[in-house]
């Protein structure tokens, strides 16, 4: 989008959404400006009186401050008539964004406000690379500007069908919070229509043991310590995001457990992970010397670098080494995954006989129903079902 047409996407349009302030002299003084009212979509005239002020020189001088601080708002998109229906619609935008996170931080789930404040921050982030002001009301905000991200999210490659739903999804809280509250009119996230179930399917398919092979042997040869980060995904569930944030101090080869804490949790619960006896050769190789340093830090060193640091390695390091060295090493499609691994993992653990209740643990499921969902999965047929005979006609 050109510099052009972002002025005219997020600045009101002088003459079409108001008319500049004017000052009318005569027995009575007063400033003259006109605004687009919400319920019509047409221009009303609004009057200010500017008699009270003594004196013509002195009048006429306040009168140029009034009309220069009018003409601002109004071309900041400040509209006295949604005033009236809004007592808060001259907020600005981000400042009602951040009272909304204020408030939902003491309502949600730790992961859940995580969430609300990354969609908050790329909104953000746009907005002001589209170049609207800071001092922008909420209610100046438009249908036609709530348009202009929503597109920008459909032209994005790395941007899916499900997460676009979900962005769309946060819009729609966080106006419907700002109309409750006030601060707009009405919703104007309420009509756009989301992504059709159909686009929603997960386009990531479980590893086989030819791949798994393949996988194993190139890390263990080129990068051991992102074997690690396969190994606690593949063997012990853990989430990309939640290995990301685990510390040395959180794997205890001892008692052969990982501890994922409650504040780095997808459901904010802490939970404990079995490491499998064939998985620890990978982990007790790792320097877990500093166990307050996260085992795999923001290093500076290269993109391959893995070690232990003080910081926590962005979790996109993790995809990114996956598409940009792991996926053509390794010559995987586009449809196998980091977090396929944790799918393989679980539907493998549960055809190798391990009680699925077992696995539901280990997985962190809340429900061995979700757990359940693995089973199947890979389309070999079960011996046990094909010498069953259930058609009628066929009973001895």
């Amino acid at each position: 989008m050109c510099k052009e047409k972002k002025i005219v996407l997020f600045k009101p349009t002088p003459y079409i959404d108001y008319v500049p302030p004017k000052l009318t002299e005569g027995k009575l003084w007063y400033i003259t400006y006109y605004a687009k009212h919400p319920a019509t979509g047409k221009l009303r005239r609004v009057r200010v009186k500017v008699n009270r002020i003594q004196g013509v020189r002195e009048r006429r001088k306040a009168a140029k401050v009034m009309m220069a601080a009018l003409g601002e708002k109004l071309a900041l998109g400040w509209n006295p008539f949604l005033t009236e229906a809004a007592p808060r619609a001259g907020t600005p935008l981000f400042e009602a964004m951040d009272t909304f996170l204020s408030v939902k931080e003491k309502e949600m789930e730790l992961q859940s406000i995580r969430t609300y404040r990354s969609y908050v921050r790329i909104f953000r982030t746009w907005l002001e690379k589209e170049g609207l002001h800071r001092s922008t009301p909420a209610a100046a905000f438009t249908k036609e500007m709530g348009r202009g991200f929503l597109d920008m999210l459909e032209e994005k490659d790395d941007v899916s069908p499900r997460t676009y739903n979900n962005y769309l999804s946060f819009l729609i809280t966080l106006w419907d919070w700002m109309a409750d509250r006030r601060f707009v009119i009405d919703n104007i996230y309420r009509d756009f229509r989301r992504k059709p179930r159909r686009l929603m399917q997960k386009k990531r398919r479980l590893l086989s043991p030819d791949e798994l092979g393949r996988l194993f042997a190139f890390l263990e040869r080129e990068n051991p310590q992102f074997l690690a980060v396969v190994v606690l995904c593949y063997c012990c569930f853990i989430r990309p995001k939640e290995i990301a944030l685990l510390k040395c101090g959180d794997i205890d080869l001892r008692t052969g457990l990982v501890r994922v804490r409650a504040e780095t949790a997808k459901n904010d619960n802490e939970s404990y992970r079995t490491i499998p006896d064939a998985a620890r050769p990978y982990l007790e190789r790792l320097d877990m010397s500093r166990p307050e340093w996260y085992l795999f830090g923001k290093n500076a060193g290269r993109g391959d670098d893995f070690s232990p640091g003080r910081q926590p390695v962005d979790n996109k390091k993790f995809s990114d080494y996956w598409k940009m060295v792991v996926r053509p090493a390794c010559r995987f499609g586009q449809d196998i995954q980091l977090y396929s691994l944790k799918d393989t993992g679980i539907t493998s653990m549960i055809e190798s006989g391990v009680a699925i209740n077992l696995v539901q643990q280990q997985a962190d499921h809340s429900s061995v129903a979700m757990t359940a969902i693995y089973v199947g999965k890979t389309k070999a047929a079960k011996t046990e079902l094909k010498g069953v005979d259930i058609l009628p006609g066929n009973s001895q």
